[in-house]
């Protein structure tokens, strides 16, 4: 995920938050499921001479990689949610 979008992210659970809005649920459900890049530990690799258990790395990768689109899908459900109903409009005071 983005900077920008995590930041956003974190705006939208901090407003739900403040307003009392039924949408900090689902945002912060989403916010939860956010998580870091899985590739860092590659950084240092040499393309020419990749080290022995290159395979078994790749394959965990793949693995992390189906399971953190996953998450993404379901958190975009997530604020779907949370903004269905427009949650921060204000409404007339009777």
């Amino acid at each position: 995920m983005s900077v920008p979008t995590f930041i956003a992210v974190v705006v939208l659970v901090f407003l739900a938050r403040r307003a009392g809005s039924p949408a900090l649920r689902p945002a912060a459900a989403s916010l939860v499921l956010v998580n870091a890049p899985s590739n860092l530990d590659q950084f240092d690799w040499n393309a020419q001479a990749p080290p022995a258990d290159w395979a078994a790395v790749r394959d965990r990768w793949q693995i992390a990689h189906a399971v953190r689109t996953a998450f993404c899908v379901i958190a975009l459900g997530c604020l779907g949610v949370a903004i269905t109903d427009r949650p921060f409009e204000r409404t007339a005071a009777t």
